[in-house]
């Protein structure tokens, strides 16, 4: 028991990748039940009707990139499928390639043209409320061209979608505070319908809102993107990455009742011990 005690805690990170490393190279099959707040996300797009907009915003970085980017590649999915168009943009420079890329290829997908059925249009330097009031009056006057030059006031998508006020749904995929701003200075002030993508420890911080009703669906981590790979039928990043999830979340919930074991033996022990001397 000592030995155990003892442990260099190298080994115990030498245990966790080889798990990660046995379920990622031989995975598991695991049933996967929407959440629903997930389904409530889904169940909202799916009601739009053909010709609708909504509004991602990808406000987030590389480095969290393993649980935002399949949210994004889901949503972006199943607006396109919908024929729905989508305005993507970030308040997070570092993430801004990234969300252009994810549009474009997604976009390519299912043969999507951009400035007439999306457009992405990258990072906006300034305050978030000053920034989405503008958006509030006009989109072509807060992003006057896309990342690439485009001038947005030509721009199809820009006919009839206006500015924040003609967007039909409005979702922000965090990874940080961003989510707060949204709320307040976007989806309460115009009226409009939002929902939220994170990280999975953003997640519980934004429970409050869909609790008041400023949220109506959340998407949270990787289990929230395989949930909503699976409402769409379209099982990918999320739903691959489960087994590997499933499989460390395993391994600690097992660490910590060996190391919960130990403690209380060492505690009977020197009790023991104690009353033997006292004997």
């Amino acid at each position: 028991m000592r030995k155990a005690r003892e442990l260099d805690v190298r080994w115990v990170f030498l245990a966790l990748a080889a798990a990660l490393t046995l379920a990622v190279r031989f995975p598991f099959s695991q049933p996967i039940t929407p959440s629903p707040a997930v389904k409530a996300v889904y169940d909202y797009i799916e009601a739009l009707p053909e010709g609708s907009t909504i509004l991602i915003a990808t406000d987030y970085d590389p480095q969290a990139r393993a649980e935002v980017v399949p949210i994004t590649q889901a949503l972006l999915r199943h607006a396109f499928s919908r024929g729905i168009r989508v305005i993507g943009m970030t308040f997070w420079p570092d993430g801004a390639p990234l969300g252009a890329r994810l549009f474009r290829d997604i976009g390519d997908e299912y043969g999507k043209t951009s400035g007439v059925d999306y457009v992405y249009l990258g990072y906006k330097f300034g305050g978030m409320a000053q920034v989405i009031t503008n958006m509030g009056e006009s989109f072509t006057s807060a992003f006057p061209a896309d990342p690439e030059g485009n001038r947005t006031a030509t721009m199809p998508v820009f006919e009839e979608v206006r500015n924040l006020r003609s967007v039909d749904y409005l979702i922000d995929i965090a990874a940080g505070e961003t989510v707060t701003a949204w709320v307040m200075y976007g989806a309460d002030k115009y009226r409009i319908p939002m929902a939220a993508g994170c990280t999975a420890v953003v997640g519980p911080d934004l429970y409050v809102f869909m609790n008041t009703g400023q949220l109506n669906g959340l998407i949270a981590g990787l289990r929230g993107a395989a949930d909503y790979e699976v409402l769409i039928g379209s099982p990918d990043l999320g739903v691959r990455g489960m087994p590997a999830q499933s499989a460390a979340h395993g391994m600690i919930v097992l660490f910590v009742i060996v190391a919960n074991v130990l403690y209380f033996r060492k505690r009977l022990s020197l009790r023991s011990r104690r009353q033997a001397e006292r004997d």
